[in-house]
């Protein structure tokens, strides 16, 4: 398992596991990049496997995509030490650990002894301490490896880029020597024999990766990737403001409910009961819907900032080559993260609660059957274009039930009334007059005789 931390530098999520929640131990990235412990990877995938009886992968903790075990794995526990090693990542640590003077010799751990490094050799990327120093140089083939002091480290004497040389993934036990622009992958000497003999265009590692900080390609990943996570927040801010104004909805809703109950009689309170029930399913119904796409789109959120972070640090604090290395395993998931957007934000649509009375409230008790209807009004979103303004309009609908039939017109004519208190005013346009009933149309009380139609 990872070891606890109270660091606080700028990079801190990056180097913690998101299972454990501690600093990485053995760090082991997945195809989509999340990284996570070997433990904690291995314990997921064992467990994954027992609990969905699935055997021919397992799903990715962060963002749920499948991982295929692949052929040549037939027990679940082997998975996660096939895994690669995050080499990024395991430098940042190491930097981390030589700035922060806890780096021990890396020699003595593998003896089961703790001794504190005194330098650090970025060929073999191990600290030592004066004993195996020593030793190291000793060895013709390692003699000309040019080692740094960790005390001059620590105090920011010595510059030095921790991660120089990588292991390739292929062949671990080759390092890495060479890149084929024709497929812009590193390779090994095996790589580049077996797999790129063919290929027209191969280089040394060191003049494919000279510049590439400095490059618009790097710069342009960079930015598109900051796009994205400020494209994603407004997303979710969005999807954050639906939820709120559905809450809001609800409660508005339930207090309009309450005010027409107050005005009418026993019988509401039992259609009320069937009413607030059906609001509150639906209620939790779309907010089941909404926080499931906020999820959604949070994992991806979360996906291009941890590759935000990533391409920051290694400009700042990685090698040219490391540089190159991200940028080949970010770059061609951009395109797919693009797609996945566009298919979740094409399906998002507008939700709101709209709340219809049922019929007036006169004789409500007599006729009603229901108290009204909870509907869930959906529209597209654009959110992809920039378009995250939504127009709200608010359409309410209701049954018209006959109360009383008054024949003003004694069957001709035509006419238009309005209530005022507790009186009603009608107008005769063939006779040119206003009359005046009673507020239950049964009597007439009045009329008034006008120059001209009303």
């Amino acid at each position: 398992m990872a070891t606890p931390t109270e660091d606080t530098e700028n990079f801190n999520d990056l180097l913690t596991c998101t299972i454990c929640l501690e600093t990485f131990k053995v760090p082991k990235y997945l195809p989509c990049l999340h990284t996570f412990c070997e433990t904690c990877i291995n314990t997921y995938i064992v467990s994954s496997v027992e609990k969905g009886k699935i055997t021919e992968g397992f799903t990715c903790p962060v963002c749920r995509k499948i991982v295929s075990g692949g052929d040549k794995f037939e027990k679940p526990e082997l998975w996660a030490p096939s895994l690669p090693t995050n080499h990024f990542v395991t430098s940042m640590l190491d930097k981390r650990a030589i700035k922060k003077a806890e780096k021990m010799c890396d020699s003595c751990q593998f003896n089961d002894e703790s001794k504190k490094a005194k330098s650090w050799c970025p060929i073999c990327e191990e600290a030592f301490c004066d004993q195996c120093e020593k030793y190291h140089k000793t060895f013709k083939m390692l003699s000309r490896h040019k080692l740094f002091s960790i005390q001059e480290m620590q105090s920011c004497d010595t510059h030095f880029e921790v991660c120089e040389v990588q292991s390739c993934e292929e062949h671990p036990g080759k390092i890495i020597e060479f890149y084929c622009l024709d497929h812009s992958q590193p390779c090994c000497t095996s790589c580049a024999t077996l797999s790129h003999r063919k290929c027209e265009t191969v280089t040394s590692i060191q003049k494919a990766a000279s510049g590439i900080k400095q490059s618009t390609k790097a710069s342009g990943l960079s930015q598109k990737l900051r796009e994205h996570v400020i494209q994603l927040g407004e997303i979710i801010d969005d999807r954050n403001k639906t939820l709120a104004d559905v809450e809001n909805s609800t409660g508005e809703i339930k207090t309009r409910v309450a005010d027409i109950k107050n005005e009418i009689s026993k019988h509401i309170d039992q259609i009320e009961e069937i009413l607030l029930t059906e609001l509150t399913t639906t209620q939790k119904q779309v907010g089941i819907e909404l926080k499931d796409e906020i999820g959604m789109l949070s994992s991806y959120s979360s996906a291009v900032k941890k590759w935000k972070t990533v391409i920051d640090s290694v400009l700042e604090h990685g090698s040219e080559q490391q540089c190159l290395f991200e940028i080949n395993k970010i770059e061609p998931k951009i395109s797919e993260l693009e797609q996945e957007i566009k298919d979740v934000v094409k399906n998002i649509k507008h939700i709101s609660l709209v709340f219809s009375p049922s019929s007036p409230i006169i004789d409500f008790i007599r006729n009603a059957q229901t108290f009204g209807s909870i509907k869930v009004d959906k529209s597209s979103v654009n959110a992809l274009n920039g378009n995250l303004e939504i127009d709200k309009v608010d359409v309410r609908t209701g049954n018209i039930n006959i109360v009383q039939l008054i024949d003003v017109c004694n069957g001709t004519g035509t006419t238009s009334g309005i209530f005022i208190q507790n009186l009603l005013l009608f107008t005769i346009r063939k006779k040119n007059k206003v009359v005046k009933y009673t507020s239950d149309g049964q009597s007439l009380q009045s009329e008034l005789a006008l120059p001209g139609e009303p």
